[in-house]
């Protein structure tokens, strides 16, 4: 697999992704190899096998590697079914991964505590990129399969980040990971989900984790070279999205532009709306410094101050 962004290996150290269980297939080299058991109830494929399941709170959950040829004729694909109480109630296909080994896990979780019974997490890995999540719960009689989304990365972002009982799923956003500097060398902002009552919801900005966002501002700066602080753009982008989460947005603004060697700065030539040049005509092509750029950047993405 590709190797990960320094802010996939930060992670770790946040206590944010959790590590795989033993017996877990590897998908990283041995420098990132998770190690430790899952915090909640995990199905995991051991060495050599095509199926494995787990259950907890009345729920199994079962992934099994089949031949689905509307999803690729050539690969298994790895297959959830969730019972209750012995009873099938639900069924999702995972991405297709060609690769020797099944790169899927399924935990049992609570994480929409308005209904009877967990949640099932069902993460696949495409091996060029990024984990498919689905989550699929009970809402009223029936079991919906709520698609989060492609998450950077091989992680289990499953987490009770406030401590009340009930788990999120911490990840980054991703849009800053190659916007200003190579993916392994740019930082990435937190972001939080959850579901409920069959909806992915964002938790992004809710108070309940600000500590949270703390917590993760302080793993980003802990992990940036300190010669490379106030140079390197791809991690003074992710930084200063995740000062703006914690509401301290202008004074690091501020520092940002007291610090950046604006003399060496020749500035990128972008569309009006920060976008590539590529993207409009040549006439409307403007030239801004990354202090500027970088502001319109955020702007555009929600992170305002």
């Amino acid at each position: 697999m590709a190797s990960r962004s320094w802010m996939m290996r930060i992670a770790a150290a946040a206590a944010v992704t959790l590590a795989a269980g033993v017996g877990a297939t590897a998908r990283a080299d041995d420098n990132d190899s998770n190690t430790g058991p899952p915090k909640y109830p995990t199905a995991e494929f051991a060495e050599g096998a095509r199926t494995t399941s787990v259950s907890a709170g009345g729920v199994t959950a079962t992934i099994t590697m089949e031949r689905r040829a509307e999803i690729n004729p050539d690969v298994d694909v790895p297959v959830l079914t969730v019972s209750v109480d012995g009873k099938q109630v639900a069924e999702s296909v995972g991405i297709d991964d060609d690769t020797d080994d099944p790169a899927a896990t399924a935990s049992i979780v609570e994480m929409d505590p308005t209904n009877h019974h967990p949640e099932v997490y069902f993460s696949s890995y495409n091996g060029g990129c990024c984990s498919t999540v689905i989550v699929v719960e009970e809402v009223g009689d029936a079991w919906v399969s709520v698609p989060v989304g492609d998450l950077a990365g091989d992680e289990d972002y499953l987490d009770d980040l406030d401590g009340d009982g009930v788990a999120e799923i911490a990840t980054i956003d991703s849009n800053f990971l190659d916007r200003f500097d190579c993916t392994a060398c740019s930082a990435a902002p937190r972001v939080i989900y959850s579901v409920s009552a069959g909806k992915v919801v964002d938790l992004t900005t809710d108070k309940r984790f600000l500590q949270a966002h703390r917590d993760w501002l302080k793993a980003i700066e802990e992990s940036v070279d300190p010669d490379a602080r106030w140079t390197s753009r791809g991690y003074l982008a992710g930084w200063l999205a995740e000062e703006i989460r914690v509401g301290d947005g202008p004074a690091a603004w501020q520092e940002l532009v007291s610090h950046w060697n604006f003399a060496t700065d020749q500035g990128e030539e972008i569309c009006p709306d920060g976008s590539d040049p590529d993207n409009c005509d040549k006439k409307d092509h403007k030239v801004l410094k990354f202090p500027d750029e970088l502001k319109l950047f955020l702007t555009n993405s929600g992170y305002t101050f």
